[in-house]
């Protein structure tokens, strides 16, 4: 496999390696409320409220004119909305609130004793995400293992707090790589180089530190960028405080089966480089037994991680599935938009940050010429 470098991935080029590009501020990850939303706190016509859970978008006549909000255990507020309600809750609870709403598959709404305001089949469906699988070496020089002793730990926490500097100051991914597995321009396939090890009988909890060993390592995930497959979002009742139903039905298609085998191949390879073994403490820890492809699916199964880069279910588009039309306008209900990683009808070549921004952006605009 040959994968040139490629310093701007998110140019005119995306195949290639280079280290990531992340949206980073002092040191800091920059997030959109801080950038978006911290500068604009002191607008007189601005009010943000945390802590706030919505209840139910509320329609009259085919319009939405307000939300319905939670206070307490049992109680609720009305506020009402002159110009139009944007939905921007993510690809999970969008579909969620609109389900709770009135407006989704009416089969569904219905095993919840849902009032059905408007049918929209496609509401929960066409959830997509990226999945990934890897490798695992021991390393003979330091990774982010090490800093997980309690002195390296302090350390790195003073550097971070005091000066901005430091270990903390990097993302757990450190490199990337696009690959196309059928040597087209769209990659079908994503590499991330992280410099952190996991444990070799599978016990480490990616979100728990106390599950990573402390001898240092290095891994490869191997990201399945297209998946067939498709999940749903459902409702497990008609409480806006009950977390719905996820079902991705993760490498339900043969096809994203077979094309994260050859992604974990791939990874393999690399892994077992002559430049990445130089830095490796013995063969992989993970997996133990890759020499045939039955080995493998068993570490697929035992190993497959989602990115947490869920879109699509509220797809944009015009066919019977579709939610949104191409103002991000809710079909059927008039001053209702969907802003957010749900309308994408497909999930985009990598990560879904940059995406979603731009999609807000461009929804800003849309709703600026309106106003």
């Amino acid at each position: 496999m040959v994968v040139t470098r490629n310093d701007d991935y998110n140019g005119a080029q995306q195949i290639g390696a280079s280290l990531l590009q992340f949206t980073i501020k002092n040191n800091q990850r920059h997030s959109t409320a801080a950038a978006f939303l911290k500068p604009a706190m002191k607008r007189k016509n601005l009010t943000v409220r945390t802590q706030c859970q919505v209840k139910s978008i509320l329609i009259e006549n085919g319009r939405a004119v307000g939300v319905e909000v939670m206070v307490g255990q049992t109680g609720s507020e009305r506020i009402n909305c002159s110009k139009e309600v944007i939905l921007s809750a993510g690809a999970i609870q969008s579909p969620q609130l609109l389900m709770l709403s009135g407006i989704g598959d009416p089969i569904e709404l219905g095993k919840q004793g849902i009032n059905i305001i408007h049918a929209l089949p496609g509401v929960g469906k066409n959830l997509q995400d990226h999945v990934w699988t890897g490798v695992s070496v021991n390393s003979i020089i330091p990774t982010s293992n090490a800093l997980l002793s309690p002195l390296n730990m302090g350390k790195a926490l003073l550097q971070h707090l005091l000066f901005k500097k430091g270990p903390l100051g990097n993302s757990p991914l450190e490199a990337n790589a696009f690959y196309s597995s059928i040597g087209e321009d769209r990659p079908d396939i994503q590499f991330h180089f992280a410099p952190i090890g996991i444990a070799d009988d599978y016990s480490t909890d990616m979100y728990n530190l106390k599950t990573f060993p402390r001898k240092s390592g290095f891994g490869i995930m191997a990201i399945l960028l297209h998946p067939e497959s498709r999940g749903v979002i459902r409702l497990k009742n008609s409480n806006p405080k009950d977390a719905p139903i996820i079902d991705h039905q993760v490498l339900a298609h043969s096809k994203d089966r077979e094309l994260l085998l050859v992604a974990l191949k791939k990874a393999i390879a690399i892994a077992k480089t002559k430049a990445m073994s130089a830095y490796a403490d013995g063969d992989l820890s993970l997996p133990k037994n890759y020499e045939d492809d039955q080995s493998l699916q068993v570490h697929i199964n035992k190993s497959l991680e989602t990115l947490y880069h869920p879109v699509g279910t509220c797809k944009m588009g015009t066919d019977q599935g579709a939610v949104v039309d191409h103002e991000l306008k809710v079909h059927g209900i008039r001053s209702l938009r969907v802003v957010d990683a749900s309308i994408m009808p497909t999930i985009v070549s990598g990560n879904t940050n940059a995406a979603t921004i731009m999609i807000a952006e461009k929804a800003a605009d849309m709703i600026q010429q309106q106003s």
